[in-house]
């Protein structure tokens, strides 16, 4: 990848990871103040149901846009064939307006049996509230989905500042409802926060579509493009259907459990995804349409390096964050929830499941970089089977480790699963692009040991000098960071260097 390209492939990650941090903090302040309004009882039960519902539904039709819709747009504007592409823009709107309209209907017709479906250990309280919850923010569907379109359009046209900024908006109808009204009319105003969220995700895009685009309602499905895009769609939502049904039957398991462990489950994974989503997060998106056009331009070998290269990045940036995330649980947990309703007993339960969540973050981060291969090459059956495999891994586990571990045993079973699929990726791409496996080895090693020095100095500093948990985490960064620096330098792990002088050019061009 030559220089010019991955300056601009920085500058792309550096604005997609500002927008992401304002959305990660303000998804954070929505958890923090959920957790004090909710804590862990049978209504934040039914309230994270309903989170978890729209995990499932939702990502199954954005997989529709993002993995299909978003490679033939971006192939037709990278060979210049704009109206092709303004034309398969507006059939996709046209299609996923009346498969989001019918799936509102459904919901608000068929929420009790879902919900019976679902959360089978939920008491009668729990699912009648649930089911309510349920039919109030169905129409959010809607939205989001006409939503994921237009994010798809702006990424393609480089317009990220507008594709990302939804995700800021989306959460601040749910902190306004939680801080305002939930006192007066309890959950209920929650799930109708979330249908309003969606619409305003919708808006808040609208003005960054400036280049000339027009929707219009084209409902000719038989075309060419959309016949090909209604080929490979089936796979792609099944592909993304799986991967969303690992987190539900979770859920519906942890619905057997002790009250309150579909909540911790919830906060466990928001507070990993916050470390998760920051790099990994920006990379893979600011990738994914440079993916999409080095494909299109046949440029296998170049983009074979440079995946190879980000998963080493990511081996640089996960591995440390990872044992800072199991050894200092506690303390993460505690200062991020215990408040309000969120007691030491729900810190206790939560922290473990965190921690072991967090095992997963490398392993995430790299299948949604490599997963972008495969739907840049129109290929979606390989992440069916790829997803086939991990969700029966993650059942099997699943079923063995909650008898061992309970709640704990369900967050242990998902970052396995993941850590398979990650295998299953690496062996199927290989059809595509070749990899540099003795280099990501090399680094991986070094840098795990410079992880492990630099996480359990400042752990042992605290075990024998206890401290406030907020004073042993900013103390235990700094003296952390600073001895991973050291280390890694020492091991000679160059892309440390790199990744330093990519941030101080990017805050340079950035200040300037």
């Amino acid at each position: 990848m030559d220089s010019s390209n991955k300056k601009k492939l920085f500058r792309v990650t550096l604005i997609i990871a500002f927008v992401s941090i304002c959305a990660k903090l303000t998804s954070f302040i929505s958890e923090i103040i959920l957790a004090a309004c909710l804590g862990s009882n049978y209504q934040g039960d039914a309230y994270y149901m309903v989170a978890n519902i729209q995990m499932v539904i939702y990502p199954s039709f954005s997989a529709g846009v993002w993995k299909v819709f978003l490679p033939l747009y971006k192939g037709k504007r990278a060979q210049g064939r704009l109206d092709e592409a303004n034309a398969i823009t507006n059939q996709t709107i046209s299609f996923f307006f009346i498969a989001a309209s019918a799936a509102v209907v459904l919901l608000i017709l068929f929420a009790e049996p879902l919900v019976s479906l679902i959360a089978p250990g939920f008491s009668a309280q729990a699912k009648t509230l649930c089911v309510k919850l349920v039919r109030l923010s169905a129409p959010m569907y809607l939205f989001i989905v006409i939503a994921a379109v237009f994010a798809a359009m702006l990424q393609a046209n480089n317009r990220f500042f507008g594709s990302q900024i939804r995700e800021v908006a989306s959460h601040i109808p749910t902190i306004l409802a939680a801080l305002l009204c939930y006192q007066k009319w309890g959950t209920e105003a929650l799930a109708i926060a979330l249908a309003v969220g969606g619409l305003l995700r919708l808006l808040i895009e609208l003005p960054f579509v400036n280049w000339g685009y027009r929707f219009h309602p084209d409902f000719r499905f038989r075309s060419p493009d959309f016949r090909l895009m209604c080929k490979r769609l089936p796979s792609a939502l099944t592909s993304e259907g799986i991967s969303q049904l690992n987190a539900l039957i979770d859920k519906a398991m942890a619905s057997t459990l002790p009250e309150g462990t579909i909540s911790a489950l919830n906060y466990g994974h928001k507070l990993m995804n916050v470390f998760s989503g920051l790099l990994s997060g920006s990379v893979a998106t600011a990738l994914y349409p440079q993916t999409i056009e080095m494909i299109t331009l046949k440029k296998t070998e170049e983009l074979g390096k440079l995946i190879s290269r980000i998963i080493v990045l990511f081996f640089v940036t996960m591995v440390p964050l990872t044992m800072a995330c199991i050894l200092f649980r506690t303390e993460l947990v505690t200062a991020a929830f215990q408040r309000g309703s969120f007691s030491a007993d729900n810190t206790a339960l939560t922290s473990g499941i965190f921690a072991l969540y967090s095992l997963a973050l490398f392993f995430n981060a790299s299948n949604a970089v490599i997963s972008n291969v495969f739907y840049g090459y129109g290929d979606t059956r390989t992440p069916v089977i790829i997803g086939l495999i991990g969700l029966a891994a993650n059942v099997v586990l699943n079923v063995v480790l909650i008898h061992f571990f309970r709640a704990n045993g369900l967050a242990l079973a998902t970052s396995l699963a993941v850590m398979v699929t990650f295998i299953c990726r690496l062996f199927f791409v290989r059809k595509y692009i070749r990899l540099d496996y003795r280099r990501m080895l090399q680094v991986f090693l070094k840098v795990f040991a410079a992880s492990a020095v630099a996480c359990f100095v400042p752990r042992l500093l605290f075990w024998l000098c206890p401290a406030n948990h907020l004073l042993t985490l900013i103390a235990s960064l700094l003296l952390g960071s600073g001895i991973y620096y050291l280390a890694v330098r020492l091991l000679r792990v160059k892309e440390l260097d790199d990744l330093l002088k990519l941030i101080r050019h990017g805050l340079r061009k950035f200040s300037n």
